[in-house]
């Protein structure tokens, strides 16, 4: 089996192989990559619609998509 270079997969990527191996040893390398890689979403807390920008934010770094379109 040929090692994977985790550095060339984006988060969403790294988070589905994640969820792929998890309980098992090889997701160890997956955390430590995660780690390594800035956020990207900057959220001040004195933003009104900091809530919503955070669900955001997180069903996009877990890879849920909300097409739906609805705001709760």
């Amino acid at each position: 089996m040929t090692p994977l270079d985790l550095t060339s997969l984006n988060k969403q990527q790294l988070t589905a192989l994640l969820w792929k191996l998890k309980g098992t040893p090889a997701v160890h390398p997956i955390y430590q990559e995660l780690r390594t890689r800035s956020p990207k979403v900057t959220i001040e807390i004195s933003d009104p619609d900091w809530e919503s920008k955070t669900d955001e934010a997180l069903k996009q770094a877990l890879g849920i998509a909300n097409h739906s379109g609805q705001q709760a």
